[in-house]
This record gives structure tokens, C-alpha cells and sequence, in this order.
């Protein structure tokens, strides 16, 4: 079972799908998101991200209902004809509404995430208390240092 339905794709647009539609768009959604029905059915997508991929569902039938072309057109970047000019604002525009693009750019694993590094255990401030912060030539003589391979290798 898709993540959304006809009646989401009516109530969140305002256009009418038909249930191959929102099928269509599922496949579409799933590739950009880079997850599938099956791991919502597992339980391994937060209700957060649920809501999310169903937006995205909804939205990208919607666009198919508009965009009859978006399975059989071409890849392009640009397109200029008479003086007129248009640029894609993103790779695949001509493929993925733009609502569902903003809605699958929010799923939690498709942020961006700092890493934060903590102390060490028995040091200050990420330096341990031995250590001579000032002078390498120091921290070599430390007895607590050890070669990182010990099993003979290259």
C-alpha cells in the first residue's frame, strides 16, 4: 500500500489522481528517497518521516496528473527557444515536483548531521592530562604511547 492515497492527493492539491497514479508516483518517491514501503511496513521510518514521503506521494501524483510526458521526456538543463530562456533548477525538475522535492530534502536521513566528538575519558578539553600540549617532541616520550599495529603487518 502506498504512503498516500487518491483522497490525500485531493486533499493536500486539490487534483484528482487516479490510484496508478499515486502508484507511479510512489515508485518515483521511493527512488529519490532512497527507502521503500517495506521498511515503513517494518516500522523502521519515524512518523515524522511518514508524514513526509506521504506529502511527497501526494505531490508527485498530482505533478504526474499535470505532467502526462514526466515517464517518456529527456534529460535536459535548459531549454531555449524564441529568446526565451529556462533553467532547470534542479537536476531532475523535469521528473519530481518541486513540493515533493522539498518534502523528501527534509526525511531525517537526507539532512546534513555534525558529528560531535567528546573528551577522552581522563582528560581536559580533548587533551589527555599527560600530554604536553606544546611540544611534540615530548609527547613521543610519553609511556603511554604504543604502535598502532602490533599483529606484524605492513
Amino acid at each position: 500500500m502506498p504512503w498516500a492515497t487518491t483522497s490525500h492527493v485531493t486533499t493536500y492539491t486539490g487534483l484528482n489522481a487516479t490510484a496508478a497514479q499515486v502508484e507511479q508516483a510512489q515508485a518515483i518517491v521511493e527512488i529519490f528517497a532512497d527507502t521503500t514501503e517495506d521498511a515503513s511496513d517494518a516500522g523502521n521510518i519515524s512518523s515524522k518521516n511518514l508524514r513526509l514521503l506521504k506529502l511527497a506521494v501526494a505531490y508527485e501524483a498530482a505533478w504526474i496528473t499535470q505532467h502526462p510526458d514526466v515517464f517518456t521526456n529527456i534529460d535536459l538543463t535548459q531549454v531555449q527557444q524564441d529568446g526565451v530562456v529556462a533553467t532547470m533548477q534542479h537536476n531532475n525538475a523535469l521528473v519530481l515536483a518541486p513540493m515533493a522535492k522539498r518534502c523528501i530534502d527534509r526525511l531525517s536521513w537526507r539532512r546534513t548531521r555534525s558529528q560531535r566528538i567528546g573528551p577522552m575519558a581522563g582528560s581536559r578539553g580533548g587533551v589527555p592530562r599527560r600530554m604536553n600540549a606544546t611540544n611534540a617532541v615530548a609527547d613521543d616520550n610519553d609511556p603511554r604511547w604504543q604502535p598502532l599495529d602490533t599483529g606484524g603487518g605492513c
